[in-house]
């Protein structure tokens, strides 16, 4: 995991950072959704994203940190706005084609 002390409560342009409200039992879900090796990137990074949301640090910076666009940290800020926001960490589902459980059929040789 990554500190956020040196970006936390940073005097910056614009507007004031809010922090998001966590409780000390989300935040530990959190860390432990991030931390197995297993664990995929995009939600790991979702995760961090959100600790580093909760320290109060400017999304400027959690940008930077993180290697992604500036907008995506507001996507990511507007996703977190809930009660629950350890759940929004997954992808979420998605429209498309159901598996197909069939075997593909093949030709047959007489």
């Amino acid at each position: 995991m990554i500190d956020s002390s040196p970006w936390a409560n940073r005097p910056h342009r614009g507007r004031p950072t809010v922090p998001l409200a966590l409780t000390s039992a989300q935040r530990f879900d959190i860390e432990s959704a991030i931390r197995p090796e297993k664990a995929e990137r995009r939600v790991v990074l979702r995760g961090q994203a959100l600790l580093f949301m909760a320290d109060g640090v400017p999304a400027p910076d959690i940008a930077m940190v993180l290697g992604v666009h500036e907008r995506t940290v507001f996507k990511w800020r507007a996703r977190f706005e809930c009660d629950h926001p350890e759940t929004k960490l997954a992808d979420a589902p998605r429209s498309g084609r159901p598996p197909s459980l069939s075997r593909p059929t093949t030709a047959r040789r007489s």
